[in-house]
């Protein structure tokens, strides 16, 4: 009885300590979400399709989903779908619309401790989940709405479906392999590797199983697929196979324009990887490696500078592989009976591991840190096979706990001082000039909120309400297309300043707005205007700098812009159409939208 109370008192400490993580990662999450929001081209661009399916009915959903970066190539539209759900419930803004991803990202905690508990114990669970609650790159992209955010939610609940549905002990197999193909049909929407690796991880690990569904849930999972994939089968129906052509396009432009050899491109895959899983889990951008090219081994002053670090990156990431492979090895050919849900994780990790490996190898010199959000839990995953290890091999528990504790203590101190330095640019960025060191994490340049384009959008407003003038803005391409989304929503006529410069139409009542980060090259730009248009104001919004300009007369060409109402956007040149629901019987002419 006494020994059941003790178990009893573990369990609820366990869920406390679970609860406590899950508020701290939701707080650091959601703080301050509104004015932080990372709003940039790609998440402009996005919030005006979901805006036209809020504003004009949901058949004017797209059937295809964003392109994959560099090409035409178009997955399902499961993040336009979202997106849409979660501007009706939490408002047609762009808060509104990355609410619900920013709710998904937060239950990728829990999602992460369930996958943690089938193969390690409690107390290194709930170590590897605070990490991952606490880890600055996870923290981040939780904070804006993306395509590729909710992988680690969708793509960890595939993970974890595999290993419920493949034992023998659980009693709702049927369920979860409905749950493994819902959560498979959404995170191969979600990006390109994604679509190229769930999928494949799933089939290796099924087959290898071969668990025992009954044929029931195997034709409702089918269905499941079916059903989310339907309207990009539509779409390729609809066009003659355009979006299926592209896929092909992609893969042939990947292939022709690689110029690096074998081992240039196997160590510049290790590499990444180790500098990349080091920065999930510490949160840190102070590491890098020598580059390779042909026989000549680079390292310029940042790298040396930062080779520490990415030496022990790379022990950290060889390190956990051989731990796994060892482990696999183990298991693959050690007779001894072991724990079959332990030995399915490690199957499911390692294929994970190879298939992640074998899809970065082409690809080792375009690899973004988004890519990450792949493979985001394997990291702590590593660790806690670190963990476990020292714990193990050193029949001194007490060193053990030590050693297990100090590289707790240690990557907990770089996450923490990693997200207070992170917030404080956040909060800084509207009023303050500064710098900014190597971003690893959203790579950007210059610190920039949506709070602090609001107080700019608010500054042209302003000018525009003197003399009711059109608006023409140029600014950094990354932030471009977001003013001229923000000043559509408060219906002031705007166009992009480019269209109405020197050797194009100038305009005599027009408001003329410059917006650059505030370290950039401001006098080149200024002069490239000089010819048209005279400095009438500058005005700083801390990492940004706003020149109004005006006019000079003898380069006027025209008294003023007629703006007629815009219809429904057409497809470019070239680019392969995109349908909406609406049109699925008709003529589909979506596309020019996104490329505005």
């Amino acid at each position: 009885m006494k020994n059941k109370a003790v178990m009893l008192n573990k369990k609820y400490l366990a869920l406390g300590l679970l609860l406590a993580i899950f508020l701290v990662g939701t707080f650091l999450r959601s703080y301050n979400f509104s004015d932080w929001l990372h709003f940039e081209l790609d998440q402009s661009r996005d919030a005006k399709v979901v805006n036209l399916a809020i504003d004009e009915g949901i058949g004017n959903l797209p059937l295809l989903g964003p392109k994959a970066a560099g090409s035409f190539l178009r997955l399902g539209p499961a993040f336009y779908n979202t997106n849409y759900i979660s501007a009706k419930i939490f408002g047609n803004t762009p808060t509104g619309h990355a609410t619900l991803s920013l709710i998904f990202s937060c239950f990728t905690i829990l999602i992460f401790y369930l996958l943690f508990k089938r193969y390690f114990k409690e107390n290194i669970s709930l170590i590897l989940t605070t990490l991952s609650a606490l880890s600055l790159f996870l923290i981040m992209y939780s904070r804006f709405a993306w395509n590729p955010n909710n992988i680690p939610f969708f793509g960890t609940l595939t993970i974890y479906s595999l290993l419920k549905l493949s034992d023998a002990q659980e009693k709702r197999r049927g369920l979860w392999f409905i749950i493994c193909a819902l959560s498979i049909s959404i995170v191969t929407q979600l990006h390109f590797l994604a679509f190229m690796a769930i999928p494949t991880i799933s089939f290796v690990f099924i087959v290898w199983k071969r668990p025992k569904i009954k044929i029931k849930y195997w034709l409702l999972a089918i269905l499941v697929i079916i059903l989310f994939y339907t309207p990009p089968i539509i779409n390729d129906f609809k066009t003659g196979g355009d979006n299926i052509k592209e896929f092909t396009k992609a893969f042939t432009k990947k292939s022709t324009k690689d110029i690096h050899n074998t081992i240039e491109k196997i160590w510049k895959n290790a590499s990444e990887n180790s500098l990349g899983y080091f920065l999930v889990l510490t949160s840190s951008s102070h590491s890098e490696l020598p580059k390779l090219k042909g026989n000549d081994i680079q390292c310029d002053g940042g790298c040396r500078k930062n080779l520490p670090l990415g030496i022990l990156s790379l022990a950290f990431w060889g390190g956990g592989l051989i731990l796994l492979i060892l482990k696999l090895k183990k298991i693959l050919f050690n007779k001894k009976p072991e724990d079959q849900r332990k030995k399915d994780f490690i199957i499911l990790v390692s294929i994970w591991t190879i298939v992640s490996l074998g899809l970065f190898y082409p690809i080792a010199y375009d690899i973004a840190p988004r890519f990450w959000l792949l493979v985001a839990p394997i990291p702590f995953i590593f660790l806690g096979l670190y963990f476990e290890a020292i714990n193990n091999k050193l029949k001194n528990k007490k060193l053990a706990l030590a050693i297990i504790l100090f590289i707790f203590l240690a990557i907990l101190f770089s996450d923490l001082k990693n997200i207070t330095q992170r917030f404080s640019e956040m909060n800084r960025a509207p009023y303050e000039v500064f710098d900014i060191e190597s971003d690893k994490i959203l790579k950007e340049r210059d610190r920039v909120t949506i709070e602090q384009q609001l107080l700019i959008t608010d500054y042209i407003q302003s000018k525009y309400a003197q003399n009711n003038y059109p608006v023409y803005v140029n600014s950094d391409p990354f932030y471009r297309r977001s003013f001229l989304y923000h000043l559509a929503e408060r219906g002031i006529p705007r166009d992009d300043l480019r269209n109405s410069s020197i050797g194009k139409r100038v305009y005599e009542k027009g408001n003329y707005f410059l917006i650059y980060p505030t370290f950039s090259n401001t006098e080149k730009d200024l002069i490239k205007y000089a010819p048209a248009y005279e400095l009438v104001e500058e005005r700083n919004f801390g990492t940004l700098v706003v020149f109004y300009l005006a006019p000079i007369n003898e380069a006027v060409t025209d008294l003023e812009q007629i703006f007629e109402p815009k219809g429904k956007p057409t497809s470019a040149s070239g680019v392969p159409v995109r349908c909406r629901w609406n049109e699925i019987f008709g003529k589909c002419n979506l596309d020019g939208l996104e490329d505005e």
